[in-house]
């Protein structure tokens, strides 16, 4: 078929109105409610359709993120500095661009901290600390979307934040973009610059899960944060919670260059929007928030 079919192909059509959808849809379920299929899920109404017009209603200004992309991230426990510091160098090798050193909560000097920095290049990867440095907002993975968005906006005196990230997809991609624009609005409210930046990690599944299937579960997942707009990703590798080897990292690492390099997700700022279903979980998430805050 020529493109200039393709190009006009939605012109073959009659456009349909939401109106007609739903009575084409009471028509079909025999006299059943209409309301039988709307599902509830975090407090949110779940519709069973959506049209160009919700998008026109529910639509938000998700601030743009500093940078375009995102920071393919690893985590380093550091339990001896030579290690440690090995362990990064070849994460970086096999392609990490940015390096999370988890001090747990050690006391190490300035000297360690450098030693554990050794033939990194900075100008190339970007250096972090966790438990001990470096601090941020660890937002405690919750069975409510709204909790988490709530904990982090009464927590905000950092601009650093640490989502984790589930199976839930939809969910997930709404709630990266509802905290972007909610917290837009704290900081203008509060006369300080909006300059937030956005860590998040897929969750560590249970040793009964199928290690295969965890696969999917962080590319799914991984999916969510990079369209919710996430500044850096850990995935953690399928087999975390066993002996989280150096396949399982190496598969982690490879996720997130399948989808940087071979699906171009870098390539479109703010993907989700326009996406009718997305935009009303991101404004019902935002509202939902925000008079749980303002009451509080």
């Amino acid at each position: 078929m020529p493109l200039d079919s393709y190009e006009n192909i939605f012109e073959q059509f009659p456009a349909i109105s939401a109106e007609e959808w739903k009575q084409k849809i009471i028509h079909d379920l025999k006299g059943e409610p209409i309301e039988k299929l709307t599902g509830h899920i975090d407090g949110i109404d779940v519709l069973p359709f959506y049209t160009k017009e919700d998008t026109a209603k529910y639509s938000l200004n998700i601030p743009p993120k500093s940078n375009t992309g995102w920071q393919i991230a690893e985590r380093i426990k550091v339990d001896s500095i030579t290690d440690a510091n090995r362990e990064a160098l070849d994460a970086l090798q096999m392609g990490a661009n940015a390096i999370v050193f988890d001090l747990q909560h050690k006391n190490y000097s300035e000297g360690d901290i450098t030693s554990l920095q050794k033939d990194i290049l900075t100008e190339a990867a970007s250096i972090y600390f966790e438990n001990g440095r470096g601090e941020k907002i660890i937002v405690p993975k919750s069975d409510s979307s709204a909790d988490e968005l709530v904990y982090a906006l009464k927590n905000s005196s950092s601009n650093n934040f640490h989502f984790f990230i589930g199976e839930n997809y939809f969910f997930e991609i709404a709630k990266l973009r509802a905290f972007r624009w909610l917290m837009k609005q704290v900081c203008e409210l509060e006369d300080r610059p909006y300059n937030i930046f956005v860590f998040a990690e897929t969750v560590v599944h249970s040793e009964e899960a199928d290690e295969n299937k965890n696969m999917l579960r962080n590319t799914t997942a991984a999916m969510s944060a990079i369209l919710g707009g996430c500044d850096a990703l850990i995935i953690n590798s399928h087999d975390a919670s066993k002996e989280n080897s150096g396949f399982g990292k190496r598969i982690a690492r490879n996720i997130q260059h399948i989808l940087q390099f071979e699906s171009y997700f870098t390539e479109i700022d703010d993907a989700a929007k326009g996406s009718y279903y997305i935009e009303y979980l991101t404004h019902e998430l935002s509202k939902k928030v925000w008079d749980i805050i303002s009451k509080s």
